[in-house]
């Protein structure tokens, strides 16, 4: 997880151009590219990838990896994800399956997409009860480890382990490797450290892009005292509710105390509670629990019933000036609005999260998703191998803004200049971690982390929260 900046600017840079141009692209042309993503061409081919089910003629995908032969008719592969349609994402599920339709097509297997806001409490449920979807999208490693560990997932075989270590950007095969053995195929990724924001709105006010934290309280009292409300946020989201929170302790953590600090508070080297993490509370806290910088007492402790989808809306309403959230994020403002690079003249783009002090170096905090197995079938391997693949990795940039770390998608592919963005944002930070909570123990990351955050928005104290998932830590 220890990225220097040439090996996050070179290999993330190479996947991020190489998925470049289409991770978060401000109008998600989902539903309108089936067609252009079905002739997608397979890495390292030129010919397009079959799409009749008819299998036979020597075709392939994957440089003949998968043959389409249709070996898998009227065989059903589950994905199950976390991954659903929302009011402002109302085809995410039904995108996700097209994507697989060469894949569909070629092999005669269909792919039944699974989506669930109940998915950290499911797939427990599911694999205990010796029931496991086929496929599992794992947004967090830590719990991936955690099943991997009690027996729950199916550890890879070698040819597939082969493409995890070996096709993917430096840091991300580690996090599907438990003691020696392969459990997770890199998916999708996002870059977490930005604000969004309305352009017209900032140059209406006279307001400045922050460059230091300092900058950045400054600009969110100078908002207030201008009559306005700084900030907004939501961290609805089912059982998962309070994950956004974390995302700001991470960013924060990287900002006030390093790399070195932010890996010892991951993997547990100091307390929850240690003074280095209150500190980051209550940076955290100056924001999302400031009256002032939320627009009242009522909105502050309405940030934990907002959906996480909706909490960046008020930007696109001119009801609030700033949103920190992934780059994931410009796929879910309201229809109508304009979301592009900065200097594009959209109605809505982003700023970097700003360093603590000038001079700081540049970190930059980043995610994103593993495919592992719940079963050991022909065709569960197969999926996991066209999920991870170039040709799936470029119809999901051009339809649904979505990066892949691959190290070697061609960026001549992808059309979406959003990305491009991203990948600059990414090639100049000199630091980059993965998700601090997503690399914690299940019980922490996916758990106390969010549900004692939770509390303390509606008005938890702030060590209380620490001591609580600091004595939740496994042993």
């Amino acid at each position: 997880m220890r990225y220097s900046k040439r090996v996050a600017a070179i290999a993330i840079a190479t996947s991020l151009i190489a998925v470049a141009c289409g991770d978060d692209d401000e109008e998600s042309s989902s539903g309108d590219t089936a067609s252009d993503e079905t002739d997608a061409p397979a890495a390292g081919d030129t010919t397009p990838a079959a799409t009749t089910g008819e299998g036979g003629g020597g075709e392939s995908l994957l440089d003949g990896e998968i043959p389409c032969e249709g070996q898998y008719e009227g065989k059903t592969v589950s994905l199950f994800s976390p991954v659903r349609n929302s009011e402002n994402d109302p085809t995410a599920v039904e995108d996700f399956t097209g994507y697989f339709q060469p894949f569909m097509d070629c092999t005669g297997v269909a792919i039944e997409f699974q989506g669930s806001d109940q998915f950290e409490t499911e797939i427990n449920v599911r694999i205990q009860g010796g029931s496991p979807p086929d496929v599992i999208d794992f947004p967090q490693p830590g719990l991936l480890r955690t099943l991997a560990t009690s027996g729950g997932l199916i550890p890879f075989p070698e040819n597939i382990a082969a493409h995890a270590n070996n096709d993917f950007i430096p840091g991300w095969p580690e996090l599907g490797t438990i003691d020696g053995e392969v459990y997770g195929m890199p998916w999708r990724a996002n870059v977490k450290s930005m604000v969004w924001y309305s352009p017209a709105a900032f140059e209406a006010g006279g307001y400045e892009i922050p460059e230091t934290l300092g900058e950045l309280t400054a600009l969110s009292d100078q908002i207030v005292a201008d009559g306005g409300i700084p900030w907004c946020a939501g961290i609805e989201s089912g059982v998962a509710t309070g994950w956004p929170i974390t995302d700001w302790f991470e960013d924060f953590m990287l900002r006030l105390n390093g790399p070195d600090v932010y890996d010892q508070w991951v993997n547990h080297e100091i307390p929850f509670n240690d003074p280095q993490v209150l500190a980051v509370a209550e940076a955290v806290g100056a924001i999302l629990k400031n009256p002032d910088y939320i627009g009242g007492d009522n909105a502050v402790k309405a940030i934990a019933t907002t959906k996480f989808q909706d909490g960046g809306v008020p930007i696109a309403t001119g009801d609030c000036f700033m949103h920190r959230q992934a780059s994931f994020y410009n796929t879910l403002f309201p229809e109508g609005t304009t979301v592009g690079p900065p200097d594009s003249g959209s109605d809505v783009t982003f700023f970097y999260l700003p360093v603590a002090e000038a001079g700081d170096p540049k970190v930059m905090l980043g995610a994103g998703d593993i495919n592992a197995a719940g079963t050991d079938k022909p065709e569960t391997w197969d999926t996991i191998l066209y999920a991870s693949s170039n040709e799936y990795a470029i119809a999901m940039a051009n339809g649904h803004s979505e990066l892949s770390p691959r190290t070697d998608v061609d960026p001549t592919l992808i059309t979406d200049p959003m990305l491009a963005s991203f990948a600059e944002l990414l090639t100049s930070s000199e630091i980059f971690r993965f998700d601090g909570a997503d690399m914690m123990p299940g019980a922490v990351g996916s758990g106390t982390f969010w549900t004692e955050a939770t509390a303390w928005i509606v008005g938890g104290d702030t060590e209380t929260m620490l001591d609580n998932i600091e004595a939740s830590w496994p042993a």
